[in-house]
């Protein structure tokens, strides 16, 4: 019988972090430690860990400079590195095809489990805010893939859809739940998706700026109120954690309308996480 394709994978690479680190990496030239600690939702601590790991497989370079008198550590990967980040690769490829070629025993295994596709985006849909404030109707809604297509919310953290894409899978992305809502004062949007364990949501969390928008009852919680880019008015954000679950609210509009719209549907997704 051949090796099972579980036996070609790397504990150095293939540990949740350390495989963010890598695949972060692998799409740019080198990164900041800030840059990379924010897009992880990792500690100082915690990425120093892991790129130490890293750094004595010979899988990345560290490089410490002083710039604008200040220290500052940039991250680069080897040839060793990507070369293990696509033996990691092609490792997961071959298991997936194993299970996609499992038969239908295995089929039926993961049926049982409850673990279909269709059977969670269903779970995932019922824990996403559908009852609404008078005046706004839902205008769309989705189903948000573990590649993370078609959906991006607002956060400092995050300049392009990419960033919050690899953040997200980094910490095992599983699926999600997105819904949209329209009234004639502000448009709002609630997503929900669910990462691969429970620490995942709160890393994310704590990796986001101090919250600039008070909201009652809702810890743990990040809450922002900005201007809108160029266009006026104003973009009021609230991002929420329960278990594996991190869920944001966002509204655009006037900012009294926020004031008073933002928080009744932060609170109403927080009822449906903690029901």
């Amino acid at each position: 019988m051949d090796a099972h394709p579980a036996q070609l994978l790397d504990d150095v690479v293939h540990q949740r972090v350390r495989l963010g680190i890598l695949t972060a990496l692998s799409t740019e030239p080198r990164l900041a430690f800030t840059v990379l600690r924010d897009l992880l939702g990792q500690p100082d601590s915690g990425l120093s860990r892991h790129l130490r790991v890293l750094e004595d497989a010979r899988l990345v370079d560290l490089d410490k400079v002083i710039e604008e008198r200040k220290p500052r550590t940039w991250i680069s990967i080897t040839e060793a590195g990507r070369q293990a980040l696509r033996q990691e690769l092609a490792a997961l490829r071959a298991m997936m095809d194993a299970i996609e070629n499992g038969g239908a025993d295995l089929r039926a295994f993961v049926a049982l489990l409850g673990d279909e596709p269709g059977e969670r985006d269903q779970e995932r849909a019922e824990l996403v805010l559908s009852e609404t404030p008078a005046g706004f109707a839902m205008s769309r809604e989705s189903a948000v893939d573990r590649n993370y297509r078609l959906v991006s919310m607002p956060a400092a953290a995050w300049d392009r859809h990419g960033d919050q894409a690899l953040t997200f899978r980094s910490h095992g992305l599983l699926g999600g739940h997105f819904r949209s809502f329209a009234s004639a004062a502000a448009n709002a949007h609630v997503m929900l998706v669910e990462l691969g364990n429970e620490e995942g949501p709160l890393a994310i969390l704590r990796a986001l700026a101090p919250s600039t928008l008070r909201i009652e009852g809702l810890d743990p919680y990040r809450a922002f109120l900005t201007d809108r880019d160029g266009s006026g008015g104003k973009l009021g954000v609230c991002w929420m954690a329960a278990g594996r679950y991190l869920a944001c609210v966002s509204m655009t509009g006037d900012e009294e309308v926020i004031r008073e719209l933002l928080p009744q549907f932060a609170a109403g997704q927080r009822a449906k996480l903690t029901r």
